[in-house]
């Protein structure tokens, strides 16, 4: 596969980077007829390099086919989803013939475009191809105004982007002084002014190299001979697809942003609406990362919850949104762990921290508890061991309460001694759990089998998978029994189509939108289990499904849809009680507060998962 470290855009890295590339790629194989890719809803985790075969893309819109294309021999796929669409395909891709593709993973990719600007550029370049068709811009900007689609990138007004600051210098300030004064003020352009008010152009890093560098131009010529002009500008109140369109339309890749007033007062660059996603969570995360005692992040969480609140607002899709709270409670569980591992000593045999429940599934809303435990090695000094280990996660199970993570109502948490124990107990729960139905076991199977690796030896988890999938392999009872269980809790609807709601008590009239999910993720849990899938999260283990052809295309965009619309819903309704009621976030939905159209949909949903209930007790229990 070393050709294809040497092909454009892989080209453009240098040797080292294109040697080191080489052993990341992977080949995969896609039979004629596979629709590969489904626009808005399947998650791209790879870019895809055809190296044999035929595929063809398009967007689908009103059951028309759009945006067409071919994806011949060289080409590849995926670069555009995975930088600017939270890695969901922005268009659907068709195997023609029997397809081998060349692969490189998202994670992989995202660090090249980060460490090589021109690699970068490639794609971006394309997508500004793309918005200069007039139906893709059109599409692209419906989304920006369809919730549905979920491209709060693009929504984002563009003054909550740029940096309110700007450089400039005079016409004939000296290239040389110009680039010195760039450097000092770690600016990527300056403004070059023809007098006190009025701005004649602009003037690059780009140009440096090309205008300049490469042409060994005279260093003490005026910046005016180098720079762009008439200068390129828009408002600050224009919307980040305004900007990418302006930046295309005009060859541009900075753009001057103007005021109210009319004057100049920032520039925005096309790394800035790359990196604009990111830039709030990172400087939280960062703020974790870099906190020397436990009070530095004392009940931080509250900060994450009003960083969240305009995302939310403005139609944030609840998956980027999770994402978003998983990232940032893996680093405080890191920073946690070192600040315990210090004050401890060094642990006297490897273990990894796992979460368990919504938050081991990376699905964590606002609500925040904890659900963890923690496995360690079998060793020769079982007991030192385990008086180690019990005050570990003593010591981090409370620092985690300070941080606004608090303690589960139901105890599980590894500083329950029960849930803090060497590798060989934990076999033996699971086991037990497998091979004896009962209330309390069942309650453990859905919590506990729902865990992740978050922090310390991930061959500690992964062994515990392992015995887990071919422990309930070996033991066909188990699904039966879990469905017993998952059909038991009906979503909240009466006979009569009627949305069921509490009768009394603080909550009367709503209904437990949290509640009325669960069927739908016990629903995908016991099929992902059945077909050995590792991953816990539910879209993830949708997906695989969806592509082990365990359930059928029209259930698998029902379920995504479903699923979305209740995560919308309980984050909007979350938002509620923390800035109009000022109280803790709850799941609790009064449907008089929405409207007939969210009624209606609400109701549509409860029966689709009454129907995938009777689905899933025949396939389990054989119950008609």
């Amino acid at each position: 596969m070393k050709k294809e470290s040497q092909t454009y855009p892989f080209s453009v890295l240098s040797k080292q980077d294109q040697e080191e590339l080489t052993p990341a790629f992977s080949y995969e194989k896609v039979k004629k007829d596979t629709v590969l890719f489904e626009q808005e809803i399947t998650r791209v985790e790879k870019l895809y390099i055809l190296s044999k075969g035929h595929a063809q893309y398009y967007y689908e819109l009103n059951n028309t086919k759009v945006l067409t294309g071919e994806v011949n021999i060289g080409d590849n796929f995926g670069g555009l989803s995975i930088l600017l669409n939270d890695a969901v395909s922005i268009r659907s891709l068709k195997i023609l013939e029997d397809c081998i593709f060349i692969t490189l993973k998202a994670d992989i990719f995202l660090s090249l475009c980060k460490a090589n600007p021109k690699f970068q550029d490639y794609f971006t370049n394309e997508f500004g191809k793309c918005m200069l068709n007039k139906s893709f811009a059109g599409i692209i900007s419906r989304r920006i105004k369809d919730k549905e689609f979920n491209l709060p990138f693009f929504n984002r007004p563009i003054r909550t982007i740029f940096q309110p600051n700007i450089i400039t210098c005079p016409m004939e300030t000296s290239i040389e002084n110009a680039a010195i004064k760039m450097n000092r003020n770690n600016a990527s352009a300056i403004l070059i002014k023809k007098d006190r008010r009025t701005i004649q152009g602009i003037v690059t890093d780009a140009d440096l190299r090309k205008k300049v560098i490469a042409t060994h131009m005279d260093l003490s010529q005026p910046v005016s001979t180098i720079m762009s002009s008439p200068l390129i500008s828009i408002s600050a109140d224009s919307q980040v697809f305004e900007v990418f369109l302006s930046m295309i339309e005009n060859d541009k890749r900075h753009l001057a942003v103007y005021g109210q007033s009319g004057d100049i007062t920032g520039i925005v660059s096309e790394k800035d609406l790359i990196s604009a996603q990111t830039k709030s969570t990172y400087l939280l995360i960062k703020t974790v990362k870099s906190a020397k005692t436990i009070q530095e992040i004392e009940n931080i969480h509250s900060k994450l919850e009003k960083m969240l609140l305009d995302p939310i607002k403005n139609g944030a899709s609840p998956e980027y949104i999770t994402r978003l709270i998983t990232t940032f409670s893996d680093a405080i569980i890191d920073k946690i762990i070192r600040f315990s591992l210090d004050k401890m000593g060094p642990a006297p045999c490897k273990f990894v921290f796992l979460t368990m429940g919504s938050e081991g599934r990376e699905e964590q809303t606002l609500i925040s508890d904890q659900d963890n435990a923690i496995v360690y090695e079998d060793g020769q000094h079982p007991e030192k061991a385990k008086k180690y280990f019990d005050k570990l996660s003593q010591l981090i199970c409370d620092q985690l309460d300070m941080t606004g993570y608090r303690f589960c109502d139901g105890n599980n948490m590894a500083k329950n001694p029960k849930w803090c124990q060497p590798l060989s107990k934990w076999k033996k729960y699971f086991n037990t759990w497998i091979r004896t139905s009962n209330p309390e076991n069942l309650l453990h199977s859905s919590i506990f089998f729902d865990f992740r690796g978050t922090w310390g030896d991930m061959a500690l988890a992964d062994d515990l998978k392992e015995y887990l999938l071919s422990a309930i392999g070996s033991w066909a009872g188990f699904l039966r029994n879990l469905t017993e269980n998952a059909v038991y809790f009906k979503p909240p609807i009466g006979r009569f189509g009627k949305l069921i709601v509490k009768t009394q008590g603080e909550h009367k009239g709503s209904l437990d939108i949290k509640l009325g999910m669960l069927p739908l993720t016990d629903f995908i849990r016991v099929h992902a289990l059945k077909n050995g899938i590792s991953q816990t999260n539910t879209l993830t283990r949708l997906f695989r499904l969806y592509t082990r052809h365990a359930i059928t295309s029209k259930e698998y965009t029902d379920i995504i849809r479903a699923y979305n619309y209740m995560m919308q819903l309980r984050f909007m309704r979350q938002i509620t009680t923390i800035m109009d009621e000022e109280k803790s976030p709850d799941n609790y939905i009064n449907p008089h507060n929405l409207s007939a159209l969210d009624q209606t949909m609400l109701k549509e949903i409860f029966k689709m998962i009454e129907k995938l209930q009777r689905n899933l007790d025949v396939e389990f229990t054989g119950v008609v």
